[in-house]
């Protein structure tokens, strides 16, 4: 029996007793029962599954789940579920304004570079234009225009009616804050743009059968070509104007009073060369009132007219 309890005797002393000529499979198991070792053996199995070659897991981006992914991610402050709440009140929209409207700036931009592009190659057409203006011989020569002069003077009277529209359009907003029934703002310049269109082809078609059937054809040429050109005029000198009362802060009253004086100018200038054209020769010199009054007054004053009250029926009255 032995004389001290084996249970209570801690390890390392059981080794010091044990004799020498015990066998190494004999203190291969004691040092395994008391754990002595294994932590050495642990570690050099884990080394050895470290330093073993694994193969990479190939990447597939599908794997990646992006919208799960946020830089708020796994944060204990972020939570999106309980909404926000915004102070303050909320703020007037800022108004339309066509200075900053890209259409119009770009439209403006391609009518400047075009009139300069075509006023270089057709300057000897505007010259010759001009002096017939202010002087006519006493013989009738009529001179005829190419193709790409009739083309560049439509364009102009395009631009006319364009740049008609937006001053008419600036004006009436300035007047009635621009309180129209369509959101549009470009809409109500179309249909203005239209209207004067609409105002040049009529009086084209009125000259055009009331010549055919009361003057010669000499005479009806020559002052079709002088009516293309006025008109294309008007376009040119109104122009400035308009680029100073959309980028520049122009009052729109002035600038439609510069409007007013040029086509007054130019209907000035129609009335006296439809005389020289049309009846200095003839003994009825004062019918060309009744010709001006007739094709250029009365239309003018209807076309005032239906521009008030399509302002009218577009506006919207509180």
């Amino acid at each position: 029996m032995p004389t001290t309890d084996s249970i209570a005797t801690p390890p390392l002393l059981r080794r010091l007793q044990t004799p020498p000529q015990q066998s190494t499979k004999t203190a291969t198991t004691e040092r395994g029962e008391a754990g002595i070792g294994q932590a050495d053996t642990v570690k050099t199995e884990g080394t050895k599954s470290l330093l073993k070659w694994k193969a990479p897991k190939p990447f597939k981006l599908t794997d990646i789940k992006f919208a799960q992914e946020s830089y708020f991610k796994d944060n204990p402050y972020y939570r999106p579920e309980l909404g926000m709440s915004h102070s303050g009140i909320l703020g007037d929209p800022a108004p339309y304004s066509v200075s900053n409207d890209n259409v119009v700036a770009g439209t403006l931009l391609v009518c400047f570079a075009l009139v300069m592009i075509a006023s270089s190659m057709s300057s000897d057409f505007i010259v010759r234009q001009i002096k017939g203006l202010f002087h006519r011989p006493y013989r009738r020569t009529n001179v005829g225009e190419t193709g790409h002069e009739v083309r560049f003077q439509v364009f102009l009277v395009v631009q006319t009616a364009l740049l008609l529209s937006i001053t008419y359009y600036l004006f009436t907003r300035s007047e009635n804050g621009g309180n129209y029934i369509v959101d549009s703002q470009l809409l109500v310049v179309g249909i203005f743009f239209a209207i004067f269109l609409g105002y040049f082809l009529l009086k084209k078609l009125l000259y055009s059968i009331v010549n055919w059937v009361y003057f010669d054809r000499k005479s009806s040429q020559q002052w079709s070509q002088l009516t293309l050109f006025v008109v294309s005029a008007e376009g040119v000198l109104i122009l400035p104007a308009v680029l100073l009362m959309i980028y520049f802060g122009l009052s729109a009253q002035y600038t439609l009073i510069y409007v007013a004086a040029i086509v007054g100018l130019a209907k000035l200038l129609l009335f006296c060369q439809g005389y020289v054209i049309f009846f200095k020769r003839t003994a009825a010199s004062l019918q060309i009132i009744l010709y001006f009054c007739t094709l250029e007054l009365m239309p003018l004053i209807a076309l005032i007219g239906f521009l008030v009250y399509t302002d009218n029926y577009l506006t919207i009255i509180f």
